[in-house]
């Protein structure tokens, strides 16, 4: 039987889609390798958004062209995903050794391009890159902890903004349908999931193509709130600009959705997100931070880019006032990254690289401080605990509500318990940005605990 072996780089929306590949696979006589040195094909699903991405991809490619080397050619490595949809011809020229590049479409019929691939030692490559073949969601091989999982439910984005190479890449939205998404929720509740995932490009325009009565992101959120028992809800990628007030009243009313909300702002100057295309400005941040801020124990992540052409030491400044006032519990910034295609590529008026870095390090260390005040007033509070795995020694890393899995950071716990299930946990201490916790005892001396049966904190 052929043995395949993944690699999954960048977001989780990439990760869903390694997971469709490999369930189509396993679903078509294909067999999972866990090492891959006993492989017959290793497929790179790749991430092309940003350079770093793209340098971490050139890198994890060298590495498995010198496996095929070692194994005297009896190894096939593939890429595929975002920079082999957008870059094919650069990787073919960058990694000669390449034995095929396949855009999104290949997903569609991914076991025929395995099977002609390492029949005839090669692969047509037409239709591999149309993303109308690009399937959202399908059967699949769940890779996350059993704790949790994502529910992708819509793909591509219409947004346009100005700086970003997505919708050039995956294309016009296109959302999932609903009784589709329920399904798989369905599925993945079965599985023994305790929290459900939801990502999209932009998750607050999630059915508007569709064009069918009322299908928006908050008829979602009622309908697994009705249909399902997961715990925890949580949402991702809400763009700010769309966020409507029906889901903001669930976010803030439903006690099985995350107290919590991933806004990417991008920026707080009106001069800044006019020029990126945001289509809000400065009254609609203070508006959304300020009515999450209010809420008690909601927690509100961002994300902030620096360094975007025209930007302003006042601008800039803004931005870190924002910051400095304890906006956010988390926060990602990155310097601004320019990429060729997108209409920020041609502005005037670029802000050096050194320049935005330094700017972007300020709003890091700004938000340090807030995030390190906020972890510490947590000590000696007893909060539920989700556990994802185990470490060992009767130690096991977690999160609760207020923190995303791979964004935030987690909650080390100690004492008996298993991956899966929600504990009854007391804050003892902090390590960087991440909680330390034991399981808390209840009145008759057992755990605390409710459920279904190499990362380290963020900012």
């Amino acid at each position: 039987m052929t043995k395949v072996f993944m690699v999954s780089l960048g977001c989780a929306k990439n990760l869903v889609d390694a997971e469709i590949a490999l369930g189509a696979l396993l679903g078509k006589n294909f067999e999972l390798a866990v090492d891959p040195r006993l492989a017959d094909i290793v497929l790179i699903n790749t991430c092309g958004f940003i350079e770093s991405a793209r340098e971490e991809a050139y890198g994890v490619i060298d590495e498995y062209v010198e496996l095929k080397r070692e194994k005297r050619g009896a190894l096939k490595v593939v890429a595929m995903g975002c920079l082999a949809q957008r870059r094919r011809g650069d990787l073919l020229t960058r990694h000669p050794e390449l034995d095929a590049v396949w855009g999104l479409g290949v997903l569609s019929d991914i076991d025929r391009a395995v099977s002609q691939l390492l029949s005839c030692g090669d692969s047509d490559p037409s239709g591999h890159d149309d993303l109308r073949r690009h399937p959202c969601g399908g059967p699949r091989l769940v890779s996350t902890p059993i704790s949790f999982s994502y529910l992708k439910i819509a793909d591509g984005c219409d947004n346009r903004c100005r700086y970003c190479s997505i919708p050039d890449i995956r294309g016009a939205m296109r959302s999932r349908d609903p009784d589709d998404l329920l399904t798989e929720a369905r599925i993945l509740e079965a599985r023994g999931s305790s929290e459900l995932v939801l990502i999209a490009q932009d998750t607050t325009v999630y059915g508007r193509d569709l064009d069918r009565g009322d299908i928006s992101l908050a008829t979602l959120l009622e309908r697994l709130l009705a249909t399902t028992s997961f715990p925890r809800i949580r949402v991702l990628y809400a763009h700010p600009a769309h966020l409507d007030e029906r889901v903001r009243g669930l976010l803030l009313s439903e006690t099985r959705l995350c107290r919590y909300l991933d806004l990417p702002l991008q920026h707080v100057s009106d001069s800044m997100l006019r020029a990126m295309g945001r289509g809000y400005g400065w009254e609609r941040v203070h508006e959304l931070v300020d009515a999450f801020s209010a809420a008690k124990d909601f927690t509100l992540r961002s994300t902030l880019l620096t360094g975007f052409p025209g930007e302003s030491e006042a601008d800039f400044l803004e931005m870190l006032d924002l910051v400095r006032s304890g906006a956010f519990r988390h926060l990602g910034a990155f310097a601004y990254s320019p990429e060729a295609g997108t209409p920020a590529f041609a502005l005037p008026d670029r802000v050096p690289g050194e320049e935005a870095e330094r700017r972007r390090d300020a709003l890091l260390d700004a938000q340090q401080h807030i995030a390190f005040s906020w972890l510490d007033s947590r000590v000696g509070n007893t909060e539920d605990v989700l556990v994802d795995k185990m470490l060992g020694g009767g130690w096991h890393e977690g999160r609760t509500a207020s923190e995303a899995p791979d964004a935030d950071g987690v909650v080390l716990v100690n004492g008996k318990t298993r991956p899966g299930t929600l504990v009854s946990a007391c804050i003892t201490g902090r390590d960087g940005y991440d909680l330390i916790a034991g399981i808390a005892e209840t009145g008759n001396g057992k755990m605390a605990g409710k459920g279904r049966g190499h990362r380290r904190g963020r900012r």
